[in-house]
């Protein structure tokens, strides 16, 4: 049976991979790096872009037998009930529509790790010692990862076979929810809804980038990243560039680890974009905005596509009272305004953070 939204758009998860790059921040440096690989030019969706980690959503992310095997390795439904304990917004890819279904806040978190693995060979496994209470995760690397991984993505064998075969459990306990995003409207053929989740790695671990999928992969810091967006050195893909926007102003792994423990109930507002064409480029309303249609139902193409032609992004935003929008100018030429709360508790686009002190202590 078709999941509700199935015609309109595919479900799918993105992992935020952070890992340690040195022992301490400072105020001008960062002590982590993030994963990014670039996508080949021959995909039909976002060619070349650079991207998180991440796919679409697949059978056996919920399959049956992962809650016999979570019995079996001694993790209860009191444990992975905490996965669900979410007190914020709740978009639809995170409600489990039938009884028989695995709660989406496991499936969508085995996709997320099933996807890593497949694209980069990052196991991410639930670490023996120190158990939930620890923030950080751990990567499994002791084992044939290559063959593994090709088996995976080419349909060989599944990801519940991996762990059943290593003894090991997906680590679903340490990926915390980030975000989700809808592709806007105006892509009709090809739209998805992904929850974006984040982990975090006290080393950096060996990539083993599938040939299909990765045409090549980096770690660097948010800043450094953006930094080379502007230049045009690569492209990001706009959800990628939104997330590492926010993260830039933090440059603290550790403060970021603090920040996601006490976040991870507060879920998470659909971040659908709805275009405007304004006389010098293009603006991007988002949930909270002046301009963010009431009611949207995220399917139906708003009619307000040229209201603002002929007005400046400028005048536009100088008319707005509660501004969420990206304005670009270009396809590397983007800003970013935020002049209130960011919704679910999060990192301020705009890093106007005081109201974290996770983050600003």
């Amino acid at each position: 049976m078709l999941r509700k939204f199935a015609k309109y758009w595919r479900d799918s998860a993105s992992l935020l991979v952070l890992a340690r790059s040195k022992p301490t921040a400072s105020t001008s440096e960062y002590n982590y790096k993030v994963l990014v690989f670039k996508r080949p030019a021959k995909m039909s969706f976002m060619p070349n872009s650079i991207v998180f980690p991440g796919g679409a959503f697949d059978k056996q992310d919920d399959s049956p037998d992962w809650k016999t095997f979570f019995s079996d390795r001694g993790v209860g439904p009191g444990a992975l009930g905490t996965l669900s304990d979410v007190r914020g917004p709740r978009p639809h890819i995170f409600r489990t529509e039938r009884p028989e279904e695995l709660d989406r806040n496991l499936s969508l978190r085995l996709c997320a790790l099933r996807e890593a693995f497949e694209e980069l060979g990052l196991l991410l496994v639930t670490p023996e010692k120190g158990g939930h209470e620890r923030t950080f995760s751990q990567c499994l690397a002791s084992f044939d990862v290559t063959n593994w991984q090709r088996r995976i993505h080419d349909g060989e064998t599944t990801f519940l076979k991996l762990h059943t075969e290593l003894g090991t459990v997906p680590d679903m306990f340490h990926l915390y929810e980030w975000s989700c995003w809808l592709t806007p409207a105006m892509f009709r053929k090809r739209r998805f809804e992904t929850a974006f989740y984040l982990a975090l790695l006290d080393t950096q671990p060996e990539v083993y980038p599938e040939a299909h999928e990765v045409v090549e992969h980096f770690w660097d810091t948010p800043a450094a990243l953006l930094e080379a967006h502007r230049r045009e050195e690569i492209w990001l893909a706009p959800p990628q560039c939104y997330e590492l926007t926010r993260l830039s102003y933090v440059r603290d792994i550790d403060r970021i680890a603090r920040f996601v423990a006490t976040r991870n109930g507060l879920g998470s507002t659909r971040l659908c974009p709805v275009q405007y064409n304004a006389a010098d480029g293009v603006l991007f309303v988002l949930p909270g905005d002046d301009l963010y249609p009431h009611d949207y139902d995220h399917i139906t193409e708003h009619a307000d596509l040229d209201r603002f032609g002929a007005v400046p992004l400028e005048e536009l935003r100088q008319r707005g009272k509660r501004l969420h929008r990206v304005e670009h100018r270009g396809t590397h030429r983007q800003s970013y305004f935020l002049n209130q709360p960011q919704p679910d508790g999060h990192l301020h686009l705009a890093g106007d953070n005081r109201h974290l002190p996770e983050v600003c202590a």
